[in-house]
């Protein structure tokens, strides 16, 4: 027994040693995350970017799916990573409530349109094709509050009312500029609880006011199972693709450019994902048959 308990060690240092003398740690860092535009052009693997991007567990409603999300105020996103929810955020176009949207539809998981006065009755059938119990009106939205066919919730725009809708305690991050936005509401799933506000509109402080208050906007859970498709957006992809993206769950990767021939980071993105599973969140993505074309020219064989 001795002596088979000094092979049994023995056989593990030398495959301890084997791996150390790789050079390749067990819990190897991941290439393609969100931190890969920060990175240089020379620690940019292809071969290994392919790798990630291929071998993943997909949801099967997204596997082999190629999708670019043409639609500019969230409609076709929301139909794409929800098939129901209780609740959908509408807001209006100013960077003031998109941010603050954001801020609800993420940390909530719910999805979110923008408002388009020319498409309403297009919003009104998501509301119920998806079963919306519950609008959350952000921001100034000409919908009435007494809807009839859902509860409507109009947010104050508060700290307050925040806290109160969600349960949560929040700390404050400021977006530095419009050209951030698509970037840190794709990160806000990675910091719990945080309330983005635009640097460029003044903020006037907590308002005083003798509001009611606010029931619970329940929480629903995060509807990609750990599975979710391979994502993708940039500065210029609609805000409410990216929003609901997010808020389903899955990672979305800000490529620094749509045109992945234009760089290695945003090559690194798509590498490999010419056949699927690939969502792209707005129009500068262009014509899926070029796009696709542009991924195959330069991912490795």
């Amino acid at each position: 027994m001795i002596a088979n308990s000094v092979r049994l060690t023995a056989a593990v240092l030398v495959a301890s040693l084997a791996l150390s003398a790789c050079g390749t740690p067990v819990t190897e860092t991941k290439l393609v995350r969100r931190g890969l535009s920060d990175l240089d052009e020379s620690e940019i693997d292809l071969n290994k970017a392919k790798a990630e991007n291929q071998n993943r567990l997909i949801d099967p409603k997204f596997d082999g799916r190629f999708v670019i999300v043409n639609d500019s105020i969230g409609i076709e996103a929301s139909r794409l990573f929800f098939e129901d929810s209780d609740s959908l955020v509408l807001f209006a176009g100013d960077d003031k409530s998109i941010l603050r949207a954001a801020t609800l539809a993420v940390n909530q998981h719910l999805p979110a349109v923008q408002y388009d006065d020319a498409r309403r009755l297009e919003i009104h059938k998501l509301l119920t094709d998806l079963g919306v119990s519950r609008l959350v009106i952000v921001g100034d939205v000409p919908w009435t509050e007494t809807s009839g066919d859902f509860t409507v919730i109009k947010d104050p725009g508060t700290h307050k009312a925040l806290g109160e809708f969600t349960a949560f305690q929040y700390g404050s991050k400021v977006v530095a500029s419009p050209e951030q936005m698509v970037k840190d509401i794709a990160r806000l799933d990675k910091t719990p609880q945080v309330e983005l506000r635009p640097a460029w509109v003044p903020y006037e402080g907590e308002a005083h006011t003798d509001e009611k208050k606010k029931k619970p906007i329940p929480a629903q859970s995060r509807r990609d199972g750990q599975m979710a498709p391979n994502i993708v957006a940039t500065k210029d992809s609609p805000i409410a693709n990216v929003i609901t993206a997010a808020a389903y769950g899955g990672k979305v990767l800000v490529m620094p450019t749509a045109d992945p021939l234009e760089d290695k980071h945003s090559m690194a993105a798509v590498a490999g994902l010419a056949d699927g599973a690939l969502v792209a969140l707005g129009p500068e993505f262009g014509r899926m048959k070029e796009f696709k074309a542009k991924i195959k020219q330069d991912t490795p064989s």
